[in-house]
């Protein structure tokens, strides 16, 4: 359910990014600027669709209304988190989305009612959608057993790829049949299915919930040991602000976020500017490089777990090296796309790669949260996530700045090397900075429980040592600890066994 909401929270998002192109007069408007030195568009006829825009909006205002959506976006990171840590993920991340369904059909009118508007529709749009994220950490830190943390985070936030593969095509075959006005009504009535099931079916923690089987409950509760408290203890603000992998997961973010966004909300305006795609193979090139991050996000993260439960690397070392896959690899890629100008199957190839290899933050940064202070890890994710939504609105207003009424490929490779410059940067501070380790002011007392994430279970007090599996009968299970019996009883499920976490022999 958190994936197909992630699916749908991106889908509400980024729709615009294509419908726009759809939206604009691009003959009439100050499209004329573009530089077709590829003579990419020569011997193509006119398609009547591309034409049908009614709003004339240059390049400018058509990025401050893809980015005022983060104009809103921001506010509401941190008090999000800090909301799903004391009322439950299920009622902030479900509410925020019901919100945003209902704001997403007003765009239309919005829309035809000027720039001016609209934007401030996407900054409601922002508003809303603002808590999603923080309070997705909150759930993963509820329901995430340590050494499986990469893989469902993944699962989680593989969402927002899915979404914006989905997104895309969904609206230019929308936009085909029944104009792009339906694209915000058809998505956001999906959405609003997605909320009754998700206030039916999802549970805040595993013991509120009504559909796992009591040996899974057990394995997800023991395996957190004491790592997650029950109760929330007060947010420990200096502590926080003076710890270094708190700002290397800071600083992560900020420059993940601007050659993220910059790809995601202007890579459709180069495919039609640049290599003059029509709207349909738009959707298409636009989507598809989702598709490999969304794949490569998945065995990234299969792969990382695997690592840390045989012992072989342990957290803040998988961290790193997905963090720097994903930052560093995407910053080589764009410098080397500035050395191409009309070779459009080179130019597509290397901006599949580069979103592709940024599947590899949700192993890496992103789910550092988790790692260093589960009890305030929506309140972490707010504030760092609210500091990088600034590129969410920055880094288009920038791409508009320096190709308004310049579309050449030498003002778009100024936004590919501001892009690279980040990505390098922000990958190095992580390298230097960053834990894999719970840190001390995690708990009240400021002792941390025992390190999971190398592969230990934490000592309880009250366990006992069962006997050998022998034949022989064994200790009474009153006597045993509940996940030494799970780990041990082979008539239960082993669906949910993790070896990392078996009894000592």
């Amino acid at each position: 359910m958190s994936f197909f909401g992630m699916v749908f929270n991106y889908m509400l998002r980024v729709n615009i990014n294509l419908t726009i192109v759809a939206m604009v007069k691009h003959k009439n408007s100050s499209n004329s600027s573009i530089e077709d030195v590829c003579h990419f568009g020569d011997g193509m006829e006119d398609d009547p669709s591309e034409s049908e825009g009614e709003f004339e909006w240059d390049e400018f205002t058509q990025s401050m209304i893809t980015g005022a959506f983060f104009w809103g976006y921001i506010w509401t990171q941190i008090p999000g988190g800090r909301l799903a840590e004391l009322f439950g993920f299920r009622r902030v991340f479900g509410g925020a989305l019901f919100l945003a369904s209902i704001i997403s059909c007003f765009v239309p009118l919005a829309a035809k009612g000027g720039s001016t508007v609209l934007i401030l529709v996407r900054v409601l749009l922002g508003i809303s959608e603002g808590p999603t994220f923080p309070s997705t950490h909150v759930l993963l830190a509820n329901w995430a057993p340590p050494l499986e943390r990469s893989i469902i985070s993944t699962l989680v936030y593989a969402g927002s790829q899915a979404g914006t593969i989905i997104a895309y095509p969904m609206a230019s075959a929308i936009i085909a049949a029944l104009g792009w006005e339906a694209v915000f009504y058809i998505q956001a009535a999906l959405t609003l299915c997605w909320c009754v099931l998700w206030f039916f079916i999802v549970a805040d923690n595993p013991t509120q919930s009504k559909w796992i089987s009591k040996a899974e409950k057990q394995y997800i509760l023991n395996s957190m040991g004491g790592s997650k408290e029950m109760k929330v203890p007060p947010v420990p603000v200096k502590s926080i602000l003076s710890s270094p992998p708190f700002w290397a997961i800071f600083v992560a973010g900020v420059g993940n976020n601007w050659g993220f966004y910059t790809l995601l909300t202007d890579l459709p305006l180069y495919m039609k500017n640049m290599l003059m795609q029509d709207i349909k193979s738009n959707a298409l090139l636009s989507g598809m490089p989702y598709l490999g991050m969304w794949i490569f996000s998945l065995l990234i993260s299969f792969a990382g777990d695997k690592l840390r439960m045989a012992g072989k690397l342990s957290t803040v070392a998988v961290r790193k090296i997905a963090t720097t896959i994903a930052h560093v690899g995407p910053a080589v890629c764009l410098l080397i796309l500035t050395t191409f100008t009309c070779n459009r199957p080179a130019t597509i190839a290397l901006l599949f790669i580069a979103v592709g290899l940024q599947g590899g933050v949700y192993t890496g940064f992103m789910v550092n949260h988790v790692d260093i202070a589960p009890n305030f890890a929506g309140t972490l994710f707010g504030i760092t996530n609210a500091a990088a939504t600034i590129p969410g609105w920055l880094a288009p207003m920038t791409v508009g700045a320096l190709t308004n009424n310049q579309q050449t490929f030498e003002q778009w490779n100024k936004v590919f090397y501001i892009s690279a410059a980040w990505f390098i940067t922000d990958a190095i501070v992580f390298l230097l900075f960053a834990s894999g380790t719970e840190q001390p002011w995690n708990t009240v007392s400021g002792i941390p429980a025992e390190d999971k994430t190398d592969g230990t279970r934490s000592k309880r007090q009250d366990s006992k040592k069962p006997a050998e599996n022998t034949g022989m009968p064994s200790t009474s299970k009153q006597e045993l600890d509940p996940y030494d019996i799970y780990v041990t009883n082979p008539k239960l499920r082993t669906t949910f066994m993790n070896r990392a976490y078996e009894r000592d022999s």
